[in-house]
């Protein structure tokens, strides 16, 4: 019995005991892995400069930290006194491209210049000399002591009081006053535009047969960005201006200016090729190589209508092309995307710039966001309607990509409510955009009367858009055609199927250009564009790239057909392909196929009740 009752009691206690210890909980799911370089975006946002560095310091030691991270990680530590750390990662990049199997020296000037103004910055002269003198010497070995490059890196030098005789020894000059003649006439030059490189497209119009190898384009730009003041750079009362450094990312007043650009027609479509020394490049080709030439800024904005009017006066279809930008886009790179886009299409006008105040950094994301202001926005409704009420141009289209996307559907939006019913632009294109999709719908089913023609391209490929979401935290992108926008006033494009394998951020100067070439050039709507499928969405229509709907209609033979209307004219596109098909078809070229389905297609687009006469032949 006694046993019988201990047993008891120990059950008891035992029952008692579980009572008071409280049961463990289930473990919880495993805390997300670091985004570094979120943490470093919001470091930022914050001003936090310890977290910042310490942030910049992880990141620059991970192996999967690409060079343009690591440079505006450098960029950070500099800007955040960091000097010694910041001249290390630069002289690290420097070392990489000089050591890579064919090095850039284009980006080594870059990088050597960027050095000498880390340094001069933080009151090192001998630094900044001694890597002012390795960039003027690149720059006289490889592009010459005449190109417009010469000049910002001498005007650098002279302000900051470094070391001339050092630095004209370096650059090769036979003697100091050698080098300031040279950047005397440099600074000249720069000023008498038409002196330093042609402006405008200085090339034969091109049907068939060999084209010129190079384009000179007059990039006109407005930007509200700020000038740097550390880099307004001023020799003997005149000003020295670089593209590169002029513009600060910050919001200043609306200005604009040119600048000049020589892009070369041998590269792949989107490609911007850059020199290497190991191709024995003494000289920057401009049959070969993008060279940013010479910049000037217009006193007001009469002289940029005056400019763009003479440059539109020039041209046959008296056309302009104006690009905006998306996020992480530094100046100088979204002139050279502008120069290459307006190459690529052909544009008989003047191609436009328009660049608002992005960080251009990785890890800028809320520092550009942080630009999307109604202010902005009118900044760019300002610099659009002068382009649309004073140039006197017959045909203007625009097109935002990325994050430029928000200030372009706010600007028209607003437009919208200013000038009510009033057709203003040709077409209109959305290329990628990040910006939320609700809003994103709320704003454009309001512009339907802006312009003939709105297409959006989007993509569920879009790595970058989906990755847009570590930042901001918000639901679908309106680039993101998993869930495709779909609006009466809108044609929505699916780029996914051609994708280039990267991001998928830039279908548009990718695999989407050929049809983005057809609505430029010639403004065709989705159902005369037979690379484009039918996909039907309830009761809108979606419209896919990579799913032709004819069989003859390949992105070869498409832009073949294109490219000769654009060139000889819709009404002898035909003839034109009928005599080269013949005559490829006579020689045994292998090009035949190609010519006749290029015939087919435009004679298709009579069936599709477009462009050509009633008697053209239609295909069988």
């Amino acid at each position: 019995m006694n046993r019988i009752r201990a047993a008891a009691m120990a059950t008891l206690l035992g029952l008692l005991a579980a009572c008071a210890t409280p049961p463990r909980d289930a473990p919880g799911p495993p805390p997300p892995p670091r985004d570094l370089l979120v943490e470093l975006g919001d470091a930022e946002a914050a001003g936090d400069r310890d977290a910042m560095l310490s942030l910049a310091a992880e990141l620059m030691a991970e192996s999967s930290t690409d060079m343009a991270l690591q440079q505006d990680l450098a960029d950070l530590m500099a800007r955040e006194g960091d000097t010694a750390g910041a001249l290390t990662a630069y002289q690290q990049l420097a070392n990489a491209e000089a050591a890579a199997p064919e090095p850039d020296w284009a980006r080594l000037i870059n990088l050597e210049a960027r050095m000498a103004e880390i340094a001069a910055a933080a009151g090192d002269m001998a630094t900044a000399t001694d890597h002012t003198g390795r960039a003027v010497g690149l720059v006289a070995d490889h592009l010459g002591i005449d190109h417009p490059r010469m000049a910002p890196l001498l005007a650098f030098a002279k302000t900051n009081g470094l070391d001339m005789p050092a630095i004209a020894m370096a650059g090769g000059f036979a003697t100091l006053e050698e080098m300031e003649l040279a950047l005397a006439d440099s600074i000249e030059r720069s000023r008498d535009t038409g002196a330093a490189m042609p402006a405008g497209r200085r090339v034969a119009p091109r049907v068939f047969g060999e084209e010129p190898d190079f384009d000179l384009v007059k990039v006109f730009y407005g930007t509200d960005r700020a000038p740097d003041p550390g880099q307004v750079l001023v020799v003997d009362g005149k000003p020295v201006l670089d593209a590169r450094t002029y513009y600060a990312a910050e919001r200043g007043e609306l200005e604009t200016g040119t600048v000049i650009v020589s892009v070369p027609r041998n590269r792949a479509l989107g490609e911007i090729p850059k020199p290497s020394v190991l191709r024995f490049d003494v000289r920057p080709d401009p049959a070969r190589h993008v060279i940013v030439g010479d910049m000037k800024i217009h006193p007001d904005m009469e002289e940029f209508v005056r400019e763009v009017k003479i440059e539109l006066a020039k041209s046959q279809r008296r056309e302009i092309f104006v690009l905006i930008h998306g996020y992480n886009t530094k100046f100088d790179a979204g002139i050279e995307r502008t120069a290459q886009l307006s190459t690529d299409l052909e544009i008989d006008g003047a191609a436009v710039f328009y660049s608002w105040p992005s960080a251009g950094s990785l890890f800028g994301y809320k520092a550009d966001r942080s630009q999307i202001t109604p202010e902005a926005a009118q900044d760019l409704e300002d610099f659009l309607l002068v382009l649309a009420d004073r140039t006197g141009a017959d045909r203007i289209s625009v097109v935002a990509h990325s994050m430029g996307n928000e200030f372009l559907t706010l600007a028209l939006e607003q437009m919208a409510r200013d000038r009510p019913g009033e057709k203003l632009f040709d077409e209109v294109i959305f290329a990628s955009p990040d910006v939320d999709a609700d809003d994103f719908i709320e704003r454009v089913s309001e512009i339907d009367s802006l312009a003939d023609d709105f297409t959006l391209y989007a993509s569920s490929k879009d790595r970058a858009l989906q990755a847009s979401r570590r930042f901001n935290g918000t639901g679908r992108r309106a680039g993101d055609s998993a869930e495709p926008v779909l609006l009466p006033v809108l044609n929505t494009i699916d780029t996914s199927a051609v994708s280039d394998g990267g991001l998928g951020h830039s279908d548009i100067f990718g695999g989407a250009f050929t049809d983005f070439q057809a609505i430029l050039w010639l403004s065709l709507e989705p159902d005369q564009r037979c690379l484009l499928g039918r996909r039907e969405e309830g009761n809108a229509v979606a419209w896919v790239l990579g799913a032709p709907r004819t069989e003859f209609c390949g992105q070869k033979a498409f832009s073949t057909a294109m490219t000769t209307m654009r060139r000889v004219g819709v009404e002898e596109s035909a003839m034109v392909l009928s005599e080269q098909a013949a005559e490829a078809e006579s020689v045994g070229s292998p090009d035949a196929p190609l010519w006749q389905s290029a015939l087919r297609i435009v004679q298709w687009l009579s069936t599709a009740g477009r462009f050509m006469p009633e008697t053209a032949t239609a295909p069988q």
